[in-house]
């Protein structure tokens, strides 16, 4: 008897550990039904409205939720590649949501989020065509701002890396990989009106803010602040 109730704490204990390290967010691929319904969606109703022209690219899914709500759907399409400036190029990315409750035909709406810029430097006088890799661009940064940090970013990254060590949440950070994801607004600081932000993601998935000082058209890089 003692053997069996030994046992039987034994099996609680391993489920309970086994429902603590379930992740606390699901994933899943989209359905045959959910592919198809956005592909004709798309066909019918988006090339004439959608931000930066039809797109050529397949859409990619974004489907999750936490563990006994419903599925949370979302569909991303980047446009077609195009000139955003003489030295940039640009596509625009556009997220639909998806509600199958909805009648058939209207499962799929626009996102109530503005559609989000990625940009990349231009190769002089050839068609901008897509690229392995894109920065976000916020539509306050000025086109010169964005060209400038894109060519500058490795330098600038590097004299970033001196600024870590005097803040605490970043000095662990300082030998990480990173990637420049970002371009942003920053702040204005004492001394330095005008502020321009990059943000580096890191082969750790952590995440860097990089305020940028722009002086008399040079960029220096004033602080850091890690998530």
């Amino acid at each position: 008897m003692r053997h069996l109730i030994l046992s039987a704490a034994l099996l609680g204990a391993c489920a309970a550990f086994t429902a603590s390290a379930a992740p606390a967010v699901q994933t899943r691929e989209p359905t045959t039904e959910e592919r198809n319904s956005f592909d004709e969606y798309y066909r019918e109703q988006v090339p004439v409205k959608v931000s930066g022209g039809p797109s050529l690219f397949a859409p990619a899914f974004d489907i999750q939720r936490r563990r006994g709500e419903p599925w949370h759907v979302i569909a991303r399409v980047d446009s077609s590649p195009r000139h955003h400036s003489p030295e940039l190029c640009r596509q625009v990315r556009t997220s639909y949501i998806y509600d199958a409750k909805a009648p058939k035909g209207q499962r799929w709406t626009p996102s109530a989020a503005e559609p989000e810029w990625y940009i990349w430097l231009a190769t002089p006088k050839v068609i901008c065509t897509a690229a392995q890799y894109t920065v976000k661009m916020n539509p306050a940064v000025s086109n010169e701002d964005a060209t400038a940090l894109l060519r500058q970013h490795r330098d600038l990254l590097l004299r970033a890396r001196l600024l870590f060590a005097g803040n605490s949440g970043c000095a662990r950070q300082r030998a990480l990989t990173f990637r420049l994801s970002a371009v942003e607004p920053a702040p204005p600081a004492n001394g330095a009106p005008h502020m321009v932000g990059m943000v580096f993601e890191s082969d750790r998935d952590t995440r860097v803010r990089v305020a940028v000082r722009k002086h008399r058209g040079e960029y220096a890089a004033w602080n850091v602040n890690c998530d």
